[in-house]
């Protein structure tokens, strides 16, 4: 059932692209812009540019300022992911159409956004003791001196948290659509309903995980080749993520609080 929950989230995007790129493509160019507007308001452009790039470091000089483009940075990301989020939600469990922006006015973007830094604290509250009692499960192997076993118990280290994480992001996080609709549930609400279904989202969480993987050795092989369309493919591929992950939050959500069926 995990493979159905993940084919019928892409069907359920690429289904109705138009929508989806309504949805998300306005809301990007907002924030393409606001970053730009905020490089140029602190006279740091360049070094902004070659930072997120990878290439460079923060001045020395220009910590501060650094400091404060992050203060209004990073809630601006947040809203304009959550101005994204909540108008796909509201497509598919409300068929509310957008224009070419989606409408910001009497949306519920700022609770969506608390919720999910809420639940996004809780996750890396729950990552401190995971990471420390797998890494201590798989230390006879992460101490050989050989590189060759090094690198698998790491590896699977890295997947085992990262599953488990994902797989409590999932039922957590099924009550996140409710806040888009307007009719909020509780977390303890969103975890009781999705109980008997578990095993599904923890497979939900592995598939979502390999195709990510698989995404990612895409996207370096290209850009090893042609790095202008390695930006490309990855803009493309960071954007089918993001819309995978609301999707797959939507379907659980209609299935299992509204009680719709997996139509495919």
């Amino acid at each position: 059932m995990a493979f159905q929950i993940i084919r019928h989230a892409f069907r359920m995007i690429f289904g109705n692209l138009g929508q989806a790129l309504r949805a998300s493509v306005g809301p990007y160019i907002v924030l393409i812009v606001g970053y730009l507007a905020v490089y140029a308001m602190v006279g740091q452009t360049g070094a902004f540019m070659q930072l997120a790039s990878g290439a460079g470091s923060i001045p020395e000089d220009a910590g501060g300022v650094f400091v404060l483009a992050l203060l209004v940075l990073v809630p601006f990301t947040l809203f304009v992911l959550a101005w994204i989020a909540v108008s796909w939600h509201r497509f598919i469990l409300l068929e509310e159409y957008s224009g070419i922006l989606p409408a910001v006015s009497g949306r519920p973007i700022w609770p969506y956004v608390g919720r999910s830094i809420l639940y996004g604290l809780l996750i890396v509250l729950l990552a401190i003791p995971l990471v420390f009692v797998v890494g201590f499960i798989a230390s006879p192997f992460l101490s050989s001196g050989s590189q060759a076993l090094l690198s698998l118990p790491a590896l699977m280290v890295f997947i085992a948290v990262t599953a488990v994480l994902s797989f409590v992001w999932f039922r957590i996080g099924l009550a996140l659509p409710s806040v888009a609709v307007g009719e909020p549930i509780t977390m303890g609400a969103a975890w009781a309903a999705s109980r008997d279904m578990s095993g599904t989202i923890f497979g939900v969480a592995l598939l979502l995980m390999a195709i990510n993987g698989i995404a990612t050795l895409l996207v370096n092989q290209i850009s090893g080749i042609a790095p202008v369309v390695g930006v490309v493919v990855d803009l493309a591929l960071q954007w089918t993520i993001l819309m995978l992950g609301v999707s797959i939050l939507t379907t659980l959500y209609g299935h299992l609080i509204e009680k719709r069926p997996l139509i495919d």
